[in-house]
C-alpha cells in the first residue's frame, strides 16, 4: 500500500509539482514575514490575503465564462478548500473568531494539504485552473500557519466542533449535488486526475474512506496539539 501511495505521488503531473513548489515557497515566505510583523502589519497582511482570495475567485469565474466552460455543475466554489478560502475575507474582519480559526486549523489545512500531495486536475487543464487551484489552497494554508504563529491551539471542544461543522457541510453539499446533478466534494463519483481514490473501491466505499481519512487527520492534529501543550 505504501508503494502504491508513493507511486501516486510520483505520477503527479509536472505542472502540479512545479506550481505546488512555488505555492509552498510563497506560503512559508509570507508566513515568515507575518511572524516578524507587528500587530498592525499582521492585520494588513491578512486583509490583503482576503482581497486576493476574492480577486482570485472572481477572476476564475470570469475566466470560465469567457472560455464558455462555466457550468453550475462544476464551476461553483463548493469544494471544501474553496469554501475555506472564501472564509478568509470574513476572518480578516473577525480575527478573534475562534470558530473560524478552528475551521482553518482542521478542515482548511487538511483539505489544502491533501490537495498538494494529490490532485483532481490533469496536465491538460487550462493554465489558470491550476493557478486558481494553488492560489486558493496556498492562501488557506498560510492562514492556518498565521493562527498557529499567533498562538492558537485547539481544545477538545474545538475538535468536536470541527467534526460537527464538517458533517453539516458534507450533508449540505450532498443535498446540493442531488438537486443540481453535480459532484462537488466528490460525493458520488471519484475525482479525475492523479489522486489516492485510484487505490480505493468504487462508490460509496471510496467516499466513506475519504471521510474516515478526514477524521483520522483531525484526530492527528488534535494529538499533535496535546503533545505541544504537554511540553510547553
Amino acid at each position: 500500500m505504501l508503494n502504491d501511495i508513493i507511486n501516486i505521488i510520483g505520477a503527479l503531473p509536472s505542472q502540479h509539482v512545479i506550481f505546488g513548489l512555488i505555492s509552498t515557497t510563497l506560503c512559508f515566505a509570507v508566513a515568515w514575514v507575518y511572524g516578524n510583523s507587528a500587530r498592525k502589519g499582521k492585520i494588513i497582511i491578512i486583509r490583503t490575503i482576503g482581497y486576493l482570495v476574492l480577486f482570485n475567485e472572481i477572476l476564475f469565474q470570469l475566466y470560465m465564462v469567457y472560455y464558455n466552460i462555466w457550468s453550475i455543475k462544476t464551476s461553483l466554489p463548493l469544494e471544501m478548500c474553496y469554501l475555506s478560502a472564501l472564509l478568509i475575507p470574513v476572518y480578516a474582519n473577525n480575527l478573534e473568531n475562534r470558530d473560524l480559526k478552528n475551521w482553518f486549523f482542521f478542515a482548511g489545512f487538511g483539505g489544502s494539504l491533501f490537495a498538494f500531495i494529490n490532485t483532481n486536475l490533469s496536465e491538460q487543464e487550462h493554465i489558470y485552473v491550476s493557478i486558481h487551484y494553488f492560489f486558493a489552497h496556498g492562501l488557506v494554508i498560510f492562514v492556518m500557519l498565521s493562527i498557529v504563529i499567533d498562538g492558537y491551539l485547539p481544545k477538545w471542544t474545538d475538535y468536536f466542533n470541527a467534526i460537527k461543522w464538517t458533517t453539516v457541510l458534507v450533508a449540505s453539499i450532498i443535498l446540493i449535488n442531488v438537486l443540481i446533478g453535480s459532484n462537488y466534494m466528490f460525493t458520488f463519483l471519484k475525482p479525475e486526475g492523479v489522486n489516492f481514490t485510484q487505490l480505493m473501491p468504487e462508490w460509496p466505499y471510496y467516499f466513506l474512506i475519504m471521510l474516515l481519512i478526514g477524521l483520522v487527520f483531525y484526530t492527528f492534529m488534535m494529538v499533535v496539539t496535546i503533545i505541544i501543550k504537554t511540553y510547553e
